[in-house]
């Protein structure tokens, strides 16, 4: 088995946002409150492939990121708004394999840059539950 991406979650964490959370392009699944007033949106970007290899999957949100953030499209390119962004990757690899390895391409990279997307990447391996179908 390759690496899949299990999950893709984008945070954006709002300075100065006030009304209704932005729509990007669906509503996010969950809204907290951050410190010093930030609002933090959490929208889930998972691929509905479950078996899609890291490199497609972020062939795929590469485009719906650069869609969503483009400075003309995204609600939060006002002056009076501050906005961070985290991309969590989650990533499923084969625990049989004494090392697996991946590759992010090199146009998702760049989406990150020019957004200034920070990513973190989380591994997980299948604990035998899962692979027996107990989990």
């Amino acid at each position: 088995m390759q690496p899949v991406a299990l999950a893709i979650i984008l945070r954006i964490e709002a300075r100065g946002w006030s009304g209704p959370a932005p729509r990007l392009p669906n509503e996010p699944m969950r809204i907290e409150e951050g410190r010093d007033g930030a609002r933090i949106f959490t929208y889930d970007l998972s691929p509905k492939d479950k078996d899609l290899s890291v490199s497609d999957a972020c062939l795929r949100i590469a485009s719906k990121l650069e869609r969503m953030l483009a400075p003309e499209r995204t609600p939060f390119s006002e002056p009076h708004h501050a906005a961070r962004y985290m991309l969590e990757f989650g990533v499923l690899a084969d625990k049989e394999r004494e090392s697996f390895s991946y590759s992010w391409p090199l146009e998702f990279i760049t989406v990150l840059a020019d957004a200034q997307i920070e990513l973190n990447v989380s591994h997980y391996l299948p604990t035998n539950d899962e692979e027996d179908g107990d989990a």
